[in-house]
């Protein structure tokens, strides 16, 4: 799904499945310590293999990327070609899969109706820290906690995705999201995307329901936006490389030239942080 605001709440589905980190980073779907994404990062650019990341090692990843998703060779790409990159596919189809290996409690390979009110009822519990049965716009946080971003208009946007969120849930209008209307949401979620009505849905089913290709559009349109600085549309690989060399100089905390494992911000990178951004 940000990403580009993620607000990976259970009962919204197609939504988790839309960070897009592999538009500039093709990081694994989960990456449970900073070692370990470190070593992925090595195996992906460091190409002499001396343990660090060279700037002109990651520069050279991101020009890779950015000629996968430039199929037409030339030199240029738009949103559209960003949503239909093999790397952004894959990401999306992780997302689902993911979603499916968490909620399947039964290991059918699926989801069903019944899960996914357990998970959601679940989810309500843990957000409705008074346990009075019913959710205030300060108890509706996203899932890991909300935390606060340096750009304030990233931290409006994330604001206002909350705020249109909790309008929705809240059917009544009355102000707060009763437990029945978190699980109706999640139900209704859940419907939309088993349009056969078989009572259980694939992992295929969900990254390619209407929803989650509007959100993945959305995504990428953000990037374009991000990172085409002469506004014609499209983001130039000069201007993709651009974003990744900024983003290097901020990870190499240091200035000597290269990442090394402690300069890299674990829990961003492994979440899709930055990278689901567009920054190489």
């Amino acid at each position: 799904m940000y990403r580009t605001t993620k607000l990976r709440l259970l009962i919204a589905i197609p939504l988790a499945t839309l960070a897009l980190g592999a538009l500039a980073q093709n990081a694994p779907a989960t990456v449970g310590t900073h070692p370990a994404f470190f070593q992925h990062m090595l195996q992906k650019m460091d190409t002499n293999g001396d343990g660090r990341i060279s700037e002109q090692e990651f520069l050279a990843a991101s020009a890779a990327r950015f000629k996968t998703i430039d199929s037409a060779n030339s030199g240029r790409v738009d949103a559209q070609q960003m949503l239909n990159s093999p790397a952004a596919v894959e990401r999306v189809q992780k997302r689902a899969q993911s979603m499916v290996r968490r909620l399947d409690k039964a290991g059918n390979g699926y989801i069903t109706q019944d899960e996914v009110i357990a998970a959601a009822q679940k989810h309500f519990a843990r957000m409705d820290k008074n346990a009075d049965g019913k959710l205030t716009p300060d108890e509706f946080t996203p899932r890991h906690g909300g935390r606060v971003s340096a750009d304030a208009a990233r931290n409006e946007r994330r604001a206002a995705s909350i705020q249109k969120h909790f309008a929705h849930l809240d059917a009544n209008h009355d102000g707060a999201v009763t437990r029945d209307e978190f699980v109706a949401a999640a139900t209704a979620r859940f419907q939309q995307i088993d349009v056969q009505g078989t009572g259980k849905v694939t992992a295929a089913q969900i990254a390619g329901s209407p929803k989650a290709q509007e959100r993945a559009a959305r995504v990428v349109a953000h990037i374009v936006q991000r990172l085409d600085t002469n506004g014609d549309g499209a983001v130039s690989r000069d201007e993709y490389l651009a974003a990744a060399k900024k983003r290097f100089s901020r990870l190499d905390k240091n200035g000597d030239g290269f990442i090394d494992a402690d300069e890299l911000p674990a829990h961003r990178w492994a979440h899709g942080g930055e990278a689901a951004r567009g920054n190489g």
